[in-house]
Formats: structure tokens, C-alpha cells, sequence
């Protein structure tokens, strides 16, 4: 297991059955960007069949988390990431951006 952490986030990677599961808890802000996006770039380097990122740990979101989440998602290989949906205020960001309905989310219990 992967653990990174900045003072507001903490990046946990767990390997699953064909899954490599990202689990930022936290505040995912400009000042902590950097954090996921290392934890990406080793899930995706990994070969997994899929890539999880998990949000139901975030607290906070913000246009520079958005945009890291959404480079996964439509990146090289972003046809093995999925979303499992976070808390009210962070779905609000995607809601409002108007792109929740265009993101890979699933359920939180889907395999």
C-alpha cells in the first residue's frame, strides 16, 4: 500500500482483484494536486484492469482537483478509470461544472 500525505490530504493505493483502488481523503485542492496525481500516475502505470478513484474520502474539491480527476478520466487510459461518487460537496463541483453525467462514475459496490 501507497501512502502519501500533505498536511490537508492523505493518498492511500490498495490493490484489489484486477483493480488498483485511489483513495484521497481530505482536501483536494491546488495545494495538494500534486499528491493524487503522483498516486495516479503509479495506478495507472500498474496493469490493473481498472483504476478506482474512490472520493467518498474527500471533503473538499476545487477546479484544480477537478481538473486532475478529469485528465484521468479522458487521458491515454482512461478507459480503465471509474469514480465512485463522494459526499454532497464534492459531486456538487462536478455538478455544477456540468460534468457528471460525461465522468465514468459507478457504484461503490459494483466489481
Amino acid at each position: 500500500m501507497e501512502h502519501t500525505d500533505h498536511e490537508t490530504l492523505v493518498v492511500d493505493l490498495e490493490a484489489r482483484v484486477g483493480e488498483v483502488w485511489v483513495l484521497p481523503s481530505g482536501e483536494l485542492d491546488l495545494d495538494t494536486v500534486d499528491e493524487v496525481q503522483r498516486a495516479l500516475s503509479i495506478a495507472l502505470a500498474s496493469d490493473a484492469a481498472r483504476v478506482v478513484i474512490d472520493l467518498r474520502g474527500l471533503e473538499f474539491l476545487d477546479s484544480a482537483g477537478l481538473r486532475v480527476l478529469v485528465g484521468a478520466c479522458r487521458g491515454p487510459d482512461g478507459q480503465r478509470v471509474s469514480l465512485i461518487p463522494g459526499p454532497p460537496a464534492v459531486q456538487g463541483v462536478f455538478n455544477v461544472s456540468g460534468l457528471a453525467a460525461d465522468l465514468p462514475f459507478r457504484p461503490a459496490d459494483e466489481r
